[in-house]
């Protein structure tokens, strides 16, 4: 069963590995590796133990890659699984960085809801070739960008689990950054923003919609259509929308092989508590199946949100951890 276990986590570390390289080149620094975004494409990326590496963590390796990332303007941002890399958490402390710690779950896809749980909350998955596709995908930004948004009209608060946050509120490896979708979002209408996948450390701009570049836009396009990314809205439906309704829930999927992770899982405030994020999130699962893959997972906020993705057939394996200068001291 031990053995089943590390061969599983290992799929996940490896999975963590793979998703950035298609829109990131890697740099190695000692024993870790930085995702380098390519151009206006893509997402800002983390840092992250490379795959193998047995020697003991040093925190000086850590500043020299905070360092860099500075360099580059990157978020100094560290992610990995605890149970793979386990004396990373004292090491990252150390170096003055916080830690979040997520569960971070599998799916059993025989206890997954059947299609009919959800049939009053339809969701919609974007359509690389249909000619509303920047207008859906500057939705999902917008709808990401609020949910995600600190609930305490700081902008510099965490969500937690509470009337004020997201049905679910996935921290997870920023694989579409979250997106997860580390760091935020590109600064499209003035503010930092939030990638999709992740804890908010800003609120939204009280702006328009933002516009998205047209390169992100492409590289969106390109990653739904060759099935590596997957994008979902869903809304209540409504007298005037029923199919779906006015956009108030997201979530999206990356692919690398047989492999997915569900992240940046989120509904507006005034959507909440109705299951949409639930529904979304067993949307993008079903998709995942019906299109071979065989192994999904996410991770969950903390363990009362872990609670939520339970009744949806996750169950926990391990940890992921976080790292940034902003983490919650406690963490």
């Amino acid at each position: 069963m031990a053995n089943q276990e590390n061969e599983l986590l290992g799929r996940l570390d490896r999975f963590c590995d793979a998703v950035p390289r298609a829109a990131a080149h890697p740099e190695e620094l000692g024993d870790y590796v930085l995702f380098v975004r390519n151009g206006e494409a893509g997402w800002p990326f983390y840092a992250r133990p490379r795959v193998g590496v047995t020697a003991p963590p040093a925190a000086a390796d850590i500043t020299t890659v905070r360092a860099r990332q500075r360099e580059l303007g990157l978020p100094e941002s560290f992610e990995w699984i605890h149970e793979i890399n386990p004396d990373l958490l004292a090491v990252a402390r150390s170096a003055g960085l916080g830690v979040r710690q997520a569960p971070l779950m599998v799916l059993d896809p025989a206890v997954l809801p059947p299609v009919d749980r959800f049939a009053d909350r339809p969701v919609r998955l974007l359509d690389p070739d249909s000619s509303d596709f920047a207008a859906d995908l500057t939705t999902w930004f917008t709808i990401a960008r609020a949910a995600f948004a600190a609930s305490d009209g700081t902008g510099t608060g965490l969500p937690t689990v509470g009337a004020d946050t997201p049905e679910i509120v996935t921290v997870t490896f920023p694989t579409v950054d979250n997106g997860g979708p580390g760091g935020g979002a590109p600064d499209l209408t003035g503010q930092p923003t939030p990638a999709p996948g992740r804890l908010a450390t800003t609120a939204p701009a009280a702006t328009a919609d933002p516009i998205l570049p047209d390169a992100l836009v492409d590289h969106e396009r390109s990653a739904i259509a060759a099935g590596s990314h997957t994008i979902a809205l869903a809304g209540l439906p409504s007298a005037e929308l029923p199919a779906g309704g006015q956009p108030a829930a997201v979530g999206s999927l990356n692919r690398v092989d047989d492999v997915a992770e569900i992240v940046g899982v989120g509904t507006v405030a005034p959507a909440r508590r109705q299951g949409l994020a639930s529904a979304v999130t067993a949307a993008l699962a079903r998709h995942a199946l019906a299109t071979g893959v065989d192994l999904i997972f996410l991770a969950a906020g903390d363990d009362d949100v872990a609670m939520l993705y339970h009744r949806l057939g996750f169950r926990r394996v391990g940890t992921s951890c976080i790292a940034d200068p902003t983490a919650h001291p406690g963490g």
